[in-house]
């Protein structure tokens, strides 16, 4: 069985490779990832994998919840999976989502964007590791 992940202070390999993996199986059942990324949370001290679909905008993030559980479940036990507490999903249309868009555009590949201390359109963006920023 697969092991949730301990997120830290600082971005480690360990979450890199969970964020990719978790929107590869993701992708394999056809969940509509439009954007994807670890952003630090400054306030908090932590870091929050944000994901943004289409299909939030239709059937709701409860839904879309569900969606990566069964996706975490299908991880193999060698895999870690990043917990529900450290994921945040959003509608395509969220602020941050359309400023990282407006930015970078990965297209509908994984990529790997380490994205640092940037203030666009007056939101500022401390720490963000982007793996899919689509518009």
């Amino acid at each position: 069985m697969a092991e949730n992940l301990l997120v830290t202070v600082a971005l480690s390999p360990q979450m890199i490779e969970a964020g990719s993996k978790l929107i590869e199986r993701l992708d394999e059942i056809g969940a509509q990832v439009k954007s994807a990324f670890w952003f630090y949370l400054s306030e908090f001290r932590t870091w929050k994998l944000i994901i943004a679909s289409e299909s939030i905008n239709t059937d709701g993030p409860k839904k879309f919840y569900e969606t990566i559980v069964m996706a975490n479940n299908s991880a193999t036990e060698n895999e870690s999976t990043v917990s529900l507490n450290d994921i945040g999903v959003t509608s395509t249309d969220h602020k941050l989502v359309q400023v990282l868009a407006m930015m970078i555009s990965t297209g509908a590949g994984i990529g790997g964007i380490r994205f640092s201390r940037n203030n666009i359109n007056g939101v500022y963006i401390e720490d963000a590791y982007i793996y899919r920023s689509n518009r």
